[in-house]
């Protein structure tokens, strides 16, 4: 289904469309995302309000329409949220995105608090650098993070792999993996949790 998650009427349409076809909504997993690197002083007013849209404001819209299908329901359920290592360690100019993803983690948390009454769980995973199949990482991304870290736009990942403790590259299957232990029973006492998919990154551990 093609949902534009900045589009009030289109997400309630989507998520209308997948009750329809399921029967229901047992889990919602929201990862739309974008980013743009730039300095602050030169970070056009546009590009901070478009991440907004998409890493902020999109998460809310579908989380709040999860919401009232998950209360309709009434047989509890589970939201999971794809934010960033940047949420606890920010990026040198990167602050679009790790400032409106820092918005959705804090909107996790208050969902957490308030979905519970409703057997709700609401957790966030907190991946770094996944290139594989991303459209996150355009080649106009890859080079301004390059330039950011002063480092060859060639050397980007091997970069990315070789700055985590276990020196290991993080695959879009090991954040599917985390978000599979989040939506299932496996993890069913726990709700407003972060869950760091980085590799292991000190100054990103959650506190």
């Amino acid at each position: 289904v093609r949902m534009d998650v900045t589009s009030e009427s289109s997400v309630r349409a989507g998520f209308a469309q997948a009750v329809l076809r399921y029967g229901g909504l047992d889990v919602l997993f929201s990862n739309a995302g974008i980013a743009k690197s730039a300095p602050v002083e030169s970070l056009a007013l546009a590009d901070w309000e478009r991440s907004f849209q998409v890493n902020a404001t999109g998460h809310f819209l579908c989380a709040r329409e999860a919401l009232r299908v998950f209360k309709t329901q009434g047989i509890g359920g589970a939201i999971v949220f794809n934010a960033s290592k940047n949420v606890l360690a920010p990026g040198k100019e990167f602050a679009a995105y790790s400032a409106a993803k820092a918005a959705q983690v804090q909107l996790a948390r208050v969902l957490a608090l308030e979905a519970g009454e409703i057997g709700v769980r609401v957790n966030v995973v907190n991946p770094d650098a996944v290139f594989e199949g991303s459209g996150l990482w355009s080649p106009e991304v890859k080079l301004a993070r390059a330039k950011a870290q002063g480092i060859d736009p060639r050397r980007i990942e091997e970069f990315y792999a070789q700055r985590n403790i276990l020196k290991a590259k993080v695959t879009a299957d090991d954040v599917a993996q985390a978000v599979l232990f989040l939506s299932s029973e496996r993890s069913s006492k726990t709700t407003g949790a972060l869950l760091p998919v980085d590799g292991g990154l000190r100054e990103a551990f959650p506190r």
